[in-house]
């Protein structure tokens, strides 16, 4: 069972780090700009390509991590193997609905250009 939700929720943070990215790239064609630091800097040095590669990287490292502590809770099933799977899943859950809200934002932003 945790094996299947942290494959889940991967996929669901890879697929707001990409709705994240397209609106990103979209909204920077429209000429708004990048207010988060790190990502305006990705941008600046390597584009939109760097941008992407360095989400893929956070969710590569992310769905590791969540596997690997699936797979000790499936192996032993502590307690604290329990307690490390359960934070990590929320910590991804997290995001995940702060990245689409994000999104959401950024298409409000793209929509407000356009009208």
């Amino acid at each position: 069972m945790e094996i299947r939700q942290a494959l889940l929720w991967s996929g669901l943070l890879l697929g707001s780090q990409a709705t994240d990215t397209i609106t990103t790239a979209i909204d920077r064609a429209q000429g708004s700009i990048e207010s988060m630091p790190i990502s305006a800097r990705l941008l600046e040095v390597g584009g939109i390509a760097l941008f992407w590669g360095f989400k893929v990287l956070i969710v590569a490292g992310a769905a590791a991590l969540l596997i690997a502590a699936a797979r000790k809770v499936r192996d032993e099933d502590h307690r604290l193997s329990r307690l490390t799977f359960r934070l990590s899943l929320v910590a991804v859950q997290a995001v995940t609905v702060c990245l689409a809200t994000a999104s959401l934002s950024n298409l409000y932003l793209l929509t407000s250009f356009s009208g």
